[in-house]
């Protein structure tokens, strides 16, 4: 079990059937879920643990009936772990719950990740810049700036 109770993610992923004659699943829908991690909520959400609960839970939940194949996960994304209680999460109403948030660079082909800030204290206004980086890395720069800094 868990040093940390539970963590919600958001997963991007697909239903891939187990076609044989070689056909990708590049054409078929991608689904957008929530997933509760709870028996390695303390580990890395890219540790082979939590990639397999996510698999494990999307298919019992969301399998279509008599099609077998599996899902295949291909974003996860760190939610803000206070808004289980919307009433006390200072990013809700103002910034749709999210403390980190993406925004276009500067320079041609790259990403600015922001901080939200809820009290425009310490002169910001609103937010502070966290990093530019290209956009092939934003996803993951994101990805890695929610895991580590949490949303507390």
């Amino acid at each position: 079990m868990s040093l940390i109770g539970t963590r919600r993610v958001q997963v991007t992923w697909v239903f891939y059937p187990a076609i044989r004659n070689g056909l990708s699943y590049d054409g078929m829908p991608r689904e957008v879920d929530e997933v509760i991690l709870a028996d390695h909520a303390s580990e890395p959400i890219t540790s082979l643990n939590n990639q397999q609960d996510i698999e494990r839970a999307l298919y019992r939940q969301r399998r279509p009936t008599g099609i077998a194949g599996r899902p295949i996960v291909e974003k996860v994304v760190p939610l803000c772990d206070c808004t289980m209680f919307a009433q006390v999460c200072r990013y809700a109403a103002e910034f749709d719950g999210l403390r980190f948030r993406l925004a276009s660079g500067e320079r041609i082909g790259h990403w600015r990740v922001y901080e939200n800030i809820p009290d425009a204290t310490e002169g910001y206004p609103g937010h502070k810049l966290i990093g530019e980086v290209r956009t092939e890395f934003a996803d993951e720069l994101l990805a890695l700036v929610r895991e580590m800094r949490g949303h507390r």
